[in-house]
């Protein structure tokens, strides 16, 4: 639960971007809704998604976002 106003509530399961990360141990993310607001670190864990490749979207290609994507673990 946030509390501070620039903190982001998320939930258990819930895909969230890294936007940024910080050496204080917290990120700055964003949620599906598009809602932004900082989380910490020790609350996220990496996920890899593959999305459409953009050199040759009609070859089905795909890339890693690891480096963007977490999600909030369920325990």
């Amino acid at each position: 639960m946030p509390s501070l106003p620039d903190e982001l509530a998320v939930s258990q399961g819930e895909m969230v971007r890294v936007l940024s990360e910080y050496d204080d141990g917290w990120a700055l993310c964003a949620n599906m809704r598009g809602e932004q607001g900082a989380v910490p670190l020790e609350c996220l864990q990496r996920q890899r998604v593959n999305v459409p490749g953009a050199a040759n979207p009609g070859a089905g290609a795909t890339r890693s976002r690891d480096d963007q994507l977490a999600f909030v673990p369920t325990g």
